[in-house]
């Protein structure tokens, strides 16, 4: 340990400084504060022994100036004083002293005051040896988090690129959608498309769980539920007696799905999955664990549905199959439990209740205004709390036989 004596006593210097050196300590020698102060500027001194009454710059003030620098590390500061009245004491602490030594000084008082002072200077290169770790740690953090924010917003987009153009039509039917994930990535998922002459299929789904392994068993499922015979899409299946590709009913193609997902790790996924057949003007629909579709037809608002069993949970499953006539006009609003279960600042949430009721005063909407209002209507709800779950609405209008079909029924 580097120490430096302060002393205009040239006889006190010399004592202090063999009995220091006996012990192993590096010694330096100043006889007033100014000359100890240069010294300070260009050694790395670890301890200060300093008497309080010197010309030039006093013990007093050395100690201010060395508390009121930008040394890079702790300099531990004893002052040496005649003085023993409390208020001598108190004004030395006030000026950044860490110990006291009266004179005249004896070589175990001065020898044990400056043990005690390398205890604290070891205790303080301790902590700033972990607080140089720890703000390594945080820069390593920062940039380890920074590298997977980037992944997160690529893979937001991935998956945002997944989903149906935000307004399309296929066979005369029209469909509009809404989706907030809960963070960059979500465990929702859905889809609109033409599965054959007549025919659209439409299905949503939900993911158990959050984030990326939610995320990552959505974007599978999109891929297999694309209604391409050719990557082994259960939508369809090949008839060798026609040689072409049927349309497989909603219920086989989900426990086909149900086959294939079967759960290793707890994970599971609700859904609705539907064919629109405009021929017959008909919907059959299979609900699997999912909130139940809203059906709004000209008799007014009905849920559809009990219920179902999850896909993936077990080998054999219930399936809720739902058919149900449609007109032109008739609108299928589907979604998922992120819309009723999301919560308002008192913890409230709000339910399907507030949701039906919304949606019997905005039926005669047209699908942009009514997604937009209900929008509009959980943001007001939340009122800034964060969603707890991803939220997706689908709603599908039918508005009777396409342009393509009158000419060729």
């Amino acid at each position: 340990m580097t120490i430096l004596l302060v002393d205009d006593d040239a006889t006190a210097n010399l004592l202090y400084t063999i009995l220091l050196r006996k012990s192993g300590h590096k010694v330096l020698q100043a006889s007033d504060g100014e000359m100890a102060w240069k010294l300070l500027q260009e050694e790395e001194v670890n301890l200060v022994v300093t008497d309080w009454m010197m010309p030039n710059l006093s013990g007093l003030d050395l100690c201010r100036r060395i508390r009121m620098s930008t040394i890079d590390h702790y300099t531990y500061v004893i002052l040496c004083t005649a003085k023993d009245e409390k208020s001598d004491l108190i004004e030395g602490m006030e000026a950044g002293a860490d110990d006291f030594l009266v004179k005249p000084i004896s070589r175990e008082e001065l020898r044990v005051r400056i043990r005690a002072g390398e205890r604290v200077l070891n205790l303080e290169r301790g902590l700033a040896e972990r607080n140089r770790q720890l703000a390594s740690a945080n820069v390593e953090l920062h940039s380890a988090y920074e590298r997977i924010e980037k992944d997160l917003q690529a893979a937001a987009w991935l998956q945002e690129n997944l989903l149906p153009p935000a307004a399309l039509s296929a066979e005369g039917i029209s469909c509009r959608w809404y989706f907030r994930p809960s963070s960059y990535i979500g465990g929702d998922i859905f889809n609109f498309f033409s599965l054959d002459r007549g025919m659209v299929g439409f299905y949503v789904l939900d993911v158990s769980g959050h984030g990326v392994p939610a995320a990552m068993l959505s974007v599978t499922l999109s891929m297999v539920l694309a209604p391409d015979a050719t990557r082994g899409s259960p939508l369809r299946e090949f008839n060798p007696l026609t040689g072409c590709f049927d349309v497989v009913e909603p219920a086989a193609a989900v426990r086909e799905l149900n086959r294939r997902f079967q759960s290793r790790d707890d994970r599971y996924f609700t859904m609705i999955y539907g064919i629109a057949d405009t021929r017959a003007c008909t919907l059959r629909m299979v609900q699997a664990g999912h909130p139940s579709p809203i059906f709004i037809g000209s008799e007014g608002l009905s849920m559809l549905g009990t219920g179902g069993m999850p896909v993936g949970v077990w080998p054999e499953m219930d399936l809720d199959v739902i058919e149900v006539p449609f007109h032109p006009g008739d609108c299928l609003v589907l979604y998922s439990d992120g819309v009723s279960e999301c919560m308002n600042p008192q913890g409230e949430v709000f339910s399907e209740e507030r949701m039906i009721r919304y949606l019997r005063e905005a039926a005669k909407k047209p699908l942009d205004g009514m997604l937009k209002g209900l929008e509009a209507e959980l943001d007001e709800w939340s009122d800034g709390v964060p969603y707890r779950d991803d939220v997706s609405v689908m709603a599908l209008k039918f508005s009777g036989m396409s342009d393509e079909r009158k000419e060729n029924p």
